[in-house]
């Protein structure tokens, strides 16, 4: 087998996995307990709450985009070592 496609059917494991599961999952919970936050009202924990929920949120969604071989980012900071080296 080609180490390629096993990373690539892996990738889309990871994608369908994210997208059908624990997405969802996330937000179901940050949710229920902000409701509960919201309902006792303890505004400080709402909010720190809400801001760990937003940065596990970009975590799951936006960092494999992030960091993958191919993306913008990864590509500067490659060039960039490349010329310092």
């Amino acid at each position: 087998m080609n180490i390629i496609t096993d990373i690539a059917t892996l990738q889309d494991v990871w994608t369908s996995v994210v997208s059908n599961w624990i997405g969802p999952l996330v937000f179901i919970i940050m949710g229920a307990l902000s409701l509960k936050f919201l309902l006792n009202r303890q505004w400080s924990q709402f909010i720190s709450f809400l801001g760990i929920g937003v940065m596990v949120a970009v975590v799951i969604y936006i960092a494999p985009e992030i960091f993958s071989q191919n993306s913008k980012l990864t590509q500067n900071v490659g060039s960039v070592a490349k010329e310092i080296n």
